[in-house]
């Protein structure tokens, strides 16, 4: 549809006061103005072509906006221009820019207004881009490292000494004891056969910080601890004074070496106790750093009974391997 031929108010007007009329031909502005003949009707815009049901614009059908053909009470030219009125500057290259840049915002506002009008909801009707197999970034490779994997802080498999940043597994038939404070797990409870009348245990690990030590090697603070281990676990109770195994015969290293612990190079020392009542005993000291980056040192310390019930020397190997950081 198209606008009919008529005067219409100036779209380029920019002064003060009503805008003159110009000659719209039916398809472009032309340049004959002429002054105002009388109040327009009420609307909003200007004539445009190819904009049929724009709201404020004259067209061929009723509708709100300028009357069908020329408005009534002016006077049309004939076909190739008006027959009266006063002859603009001119204007046309400039007018005609101006009723496309009109055009193009009229377009624009009708898309918005039926795209946020309406009680139907309408379809967009260019399907959304999705995306490919080959637009989606490939994931890096994982990288491996030599240092241990962080072990687990709450499983009931794991004793955990938070302190010193490490983890020991608790293996089948062991009992872990964190509460006090000392971190250990024991196994096989049973009651001592020296003159200490309280329990003693088939196996046992204890981890603690290394305190009171002249020596500030992982060797030297396993070499001086392994004497006071084996003497408060097979000696006198520090209580009564009494023996839990009736004394101490003799003992024996069995082991004395560099080991790895928790991804840190620690020392080991292993004795064996001889005892003069009930089983003797395997007795082991580990020394090495914390793996928490404190710069403290932690001891790890060992015994097993032989024989009997005890649980088998290579478990004490088993428990020593699977320490783990918890860092």
């Amino acid at each position: 549809m198209t606008t009919p031929p008529g005067w219409y108010p100036d779209p380029g007007h920019t002064g003060n006061g009503p805008a003159p009329e110009r000659w719209w031909d039916g398809s472009a502005w032309t340049d004959h103005t002429r002054a105002a003949q009388a109040a327009a009707p009420a609307a909003y815009g200007y004539p445009q072509q190819g904009t049929p049901g724009a709201y404020g614009y004259p067209q061929q059908q009723s509708g709100y906006g300028y009357p069908q053909g020329a408005p009534g009470g002016y006077d049309p030219a004939q076909p190739g221009g008006p027959g009266q009125g006063g002859g603009g500057r001119k204007r046309g290259p400039m007018i005609a820019a101006i009723a496309g840049a009109v055009a193009v915002v009229a377009a624009a506002g009708i898309g918005i207004a039926v795209a946020l009008g309406g009680d139907e909801p309408h379809d967009d009707p260019k399907p959304r881009p999705t995306a490919t197999a080959s637009e989606s970034p490939s994931p890096e490779p994982a990288t491996t490292s030599a240092a241990p994997e962080p072990a687990p802080t709450d499983d009931e498999d794991t004793l955990v000494d938070a302190l010193n940043s490490i983890a020991i597994p608790v293996l089948d038939g062991w009992h872990k004891d964190d509460f006090g404070n000392e971190m250990d797990m024991y196994i096989g409870p049973y009651e001592c056969k020296g003159d200490f009348t309280e329990q003693c245990m088939r196996g046992k690990v204890l981890s603690e910080t290394a305190a009171g030590f002249t020596e500030t090697t992982a060797k030297g603070i396993a070499k001086a601890d392994i004497e006071k281990h084996v003497e408060e676990t097979y000696g006198k109770d520090q209580y009564d004074d009494k023996d839990k195994y009736g004394g101490i015969d003799q003992h024996e290293e069995l082991k004395s070496e560099k080991v790895t612990v928790a991804g840190r190079q620690g020392y080991l020392v292993r004795w064996k106790v001889t005892n003069k009542k009930g089983p003797d005993g395997i007795a082991q000291s580990v020394a090495f750093p914390s793996p928490g980056g404190s710069g403290s040192m932690v001891v790890v310390r060992f015994h097993f009974d032989v024989g009997g019930q005890a649980p088998p020397l290579a478990d004490m190997d088993k428990i020593l391997k699977g320490i783990k950081p918890t860092v």
